[in-house]
Formats: structure tokens, sequence, C-alpha cells
């Protein structure tokens, strides 16, 4: 039996949720360790950012209970809802100059965000491309209600002024990056976080979603 799975005092606690899909995720521990865990019950509702209760069983561990939300992000419509994370403290919604991004889905995420009272931001992505000045004027409204609009290219000058801008703005703050498809996500994460694509891919091998690593909610 594994460290993890020895069922000792110092194995039982709270962790951070940094990975979720259907009843399995990843659970960090206070000193780092990650432990793949299954939830009771056929369903589950936990997200990424819940602080859980676990205990070990085996070389996993079984998540007892979720403590409180601060906030929980959240997408609803006539169908289903969908939830994205919990206890943020920003939201970072990604579009670019180019392809275009729908004006549907940014104001449905910054609907939901300002239910869940999580602090918006707007980054636009792909500065140096051409169609720069109508992707800002799409955006000069969302600037007038007084959402802060961020600007960068994140591939240019191997991303330094992009790093150098978004540091003091992500830095201490749990953030949920979210956009469209093409819009530069996993650069940025890769960018500010450079383990990051290695570590989303062994807990997408220890999920076994075997989906690329920004469709799942991490």
């Amino acid at each position: 039996m594994s460290a993890q799975g020895a069922g000792t005092a110092q194995d039982l606690g709270n962790g951070l949720v940094v990975a979720a899909h259907g009843r399995h995720c990843m659970v960090e521990t206070a000193d780092g360790r990650q432990v793949l865990c299954l939830t009771r019950g056929k369903k589950s509702d936990i997200v990424v950012g819940d602080r859980v209760h676990w205990q070990p069983a085996g070389d996993e561990g079984v998540v007892e209970r979720v403590a409180e939300r601060r906030n929980l992000l959240y997408r609803q419509d006539e169908w289903k809802t969908k939830s994205f994370a919990a206890n943020l403290d920003q939201l970072l919604i990604l579009v670019a100059v180019e392809p275009m991004y729908a004006e549907t889905q940014l104001t449905r995420a910054l609907i939901a965000a300002e239910q869940a009272g999580i602090p918006t931001m707007i980054v636009l992505n792909k500065t140096d491309l051409p169609g720069v000045d109508a992707a800002r004027e799409r955006l000069a409204p969302y600037r007038a209600m007084g959402i802060a609009v961020h600007e960068l290219s994140l591939k240019a000058d191997g991303g330094s002024a992009a790093q150098a801008l978004l540091m003091p703005l992500l830095a201490d703050r749990a953030t949920l990056v979210l956009g469209p498809s093409g819009m530069g996500k996993s650069t940025l994460i890769n960018l500010m976080v450079p383990a990051a694509e290695a570590q989303v891919g062994e807990i997408s091998k220890a999920l076994n979603t075997g989906r690329h690593t920004t469709t799942s909610t991490r």
C-alpha cells in the first residue's frame, strides 16, 4: 500500500480539487501531493476549486464532503446547468482579434460572473494583427460599463510583454481563464505556468478522459 493510501492521521484532512471529470477528481493536499479521488454516490457536483475532506482508500481516495463555497461560476439554460469552478477570486475572459468571438458567449460569461459576485476582466489577445481597431471598437461598450479590458499579444517577443502585464493581475489570485477555442488559453496558461502542459497531461491520463487539455475543467 502506498503512503497516500495508508490511512494515517496525517493523510486525513482538507484538499483542493485541481481537476474533475465525472465521479473522479484530483485532490491536491496541503503538502503538495496530488491524489486521485472518487466521490460517493452515482453523481458528483464537485468542481475545480472546491475544498474537500477526503479519506485514503487503497492507492486512491474518497471525497467525504465538500466545504462551503465562497462562490460558484455556472451557466444555466432551459435544458441544463454547467458548473465551471468554485471559490474564485476573479474571472479572466480571453478573446482575440482573430478568430472573431461571439458577443453572446461573452455576455453570458459576464452575466454569470456578476450573478456569482466574481470580479471579471477581459483580455484581448493577438493585438499585433490588422483587425485590432475593429476588435477594440467591439469591446468599447464593456469598457464603458467599467469592466477592465487589457490588450496583449501572447506570442510577441516570446511573451515577455504579456507576462509582465499579466503577472501583477494574476499573482496570488484564484483565476479561471474562460474563452472560445482559438483565443490562446493554452498559450496563456503555459506562459504563466511553464510546467502546466506536462502537469495537465499527467492529470488527464489519471482521470482517463482522453480529451484535449483545454476541454476539461481544471
